[in-house]
């Protein structure tokens, strides 16, 4: 998976992703979170880095699952119980749309998260720019993603000044709240506006945008290799929803 070009893992998060969307049934979003499992295997990070990298995601699903399951009360009665002034019912529309939905969720999240995992930003831009997207849009793309952790380590400076000078923002309320966008809030975009100013004169120093085409320090090309490996994602994804699709219809009916 690390070693893949990254235009053919964008190429296998987006077939994937329309194969969950879809896939109307929750066995066909049992097989694709068992194809993810095995992407991440295959990538070397193991069921261990799943979840410990998206447990909070895991939770989520699965109180999104309870929900559909005691609220949905429609189709044929599954189970009932009385408890105290509480009646359970499952439904088995309600059984099948919550399991949907959690593997809709646990697909679609898990399979971007891979996705960021093994695939380094840089090499990403210089594929997409050298594939034909204009570079200004691609060094947008770069920007961003290098100071997103910038703006977090400088969000957790900021933080730990302001209570350093006994300024509590560690408790929830309406008055901390508004107090945290003061206090933090404004020497981040402060912090921004300063870089932001301080990148568009190197900008302008080095005539970034007078040439329509630029050269790249470390190419990613497009071989023969990936170009078949792409057409048979695409005929792969292609057949594994006809057969899937006439499966779960054939359940279903």
């Amino acid at each position: 998976m690390h070693r893949l070009h990254p235009l053919l893992k964008l190429e296998l998060l987006i077939c994937f992703s329309l194969l969950v969307f879809s896939l109307p049934h929750y066995l066909s979003g049992m097989l694709l979170f068992g194809i993810m499992l095995a992407g991440y295997r295959a990538a070397g990070l193991g069921l261990s880095f799943f979840w410990r990298k998206l447990r909070f995601i895991i939770v989520f699903c699965v109180l999104i699952f309870l929900v559909h399951v005691l609220f949905v009360r429609e189709g044929s009665l599954l189970w009932q119980k009385k408890i105290a002034f509480l009646q359970l019912e499952v439904w088995s529309l309600g059984l099948g749309h919550g399991l949907l939905m959690l593997f809709r969720f646990l697909n679609i999240i898990g399979s971007s998260y891979l996705f960021v995992a093994t695939t380094d930003p840089n090499c990403l831009a210089y594929a997409l720019m050298q594939a034909g997207l204009p570079y200004r849009y691609g060094f947008m793309l770069i920007t961003a993603l290098r100071f997103i952790p910038l703006f977090f380590l400088e969000l957790e400076q900021v933080r730990y000044a302001q209570m350093a000078k006994g300024i509590d923002l560690e408790r929830i309320s309406l008055t901390n709240f508004f107090k945290a966008v003061r206090y933090l809030f404004l020497p981040l975009v402060l912090s921004a506006l300063s870089k932001v100013d301080t990148l568009a004169i190197s900008m302008e120093s080095r005539a970034f945008g007078l040439h329509p085409r630029r050269s790249y320090l470390e190419k990613q090309p497009f071989t023969r290799k990936d170009g078949l490996a792409a057409a048979g994602v695409l005929l792969l994804s292609l057949a594994l929803f006809l057969l899937l699709r006439r499966y779960t219809l054939e359940s279903l009916y």
